[in-house]
């Protein structure tokens, strides 16, 4: 139980600081002058590829290291959990998709409206 209570403290800690840890400190070099959906269903399909098509590399490799990272913690702890209680592995292993989607979604709206804000043809 300690080990899943680490993991949505652990988890919740990244979600707050990652808008801040690489918040704009200006003008973005965007690699792709292009419609703003692009970057953003770039960045649902694999987290983080729209940042990186907007110029924001450091935030681009975060957003791909949480997609990555998160749900397989989510998944592991699942299965460490199984012999013990297999009603929370369970809930968990079906949480670790759900994680992965909401953060897809949350890296597609932030790839998008930085695209919309400052690479506009």
């Amino acid at each position: 139980m300690r080990t899943v209570i680490v993991l949505i403290v652990s988890a919740a800690l990244l979600w707050t600081s990652v808008p801040t840890a690489w918040a704009q400190q200006g003008p973005v070099k965007c690699r792709l002058k292009a419609d703003p959906l692009l970057p953003g269903a770039a960045s649902f399909l694999i987290p983080g590829l729209g940042q990186f098509l907007n110029g924001e590399d450091g935030k681009g490799l975060t957003h791909l290291l949480i997609a990555i990272v998160l749900p397989s913690a989510v998944g592991l702890g699942a299965i460490l959990l199984l012999p013990v209680s297999p009603m929370l592995s369970s809930i968990l292993l079906v949480a670790a998709p759900v994680l992965y989607l909401g953060w897809a979604v949350a890296s597609a709206m932030d790839a998008y409206q930085i695209a919309e804000k400052y690479c506009r043809p």
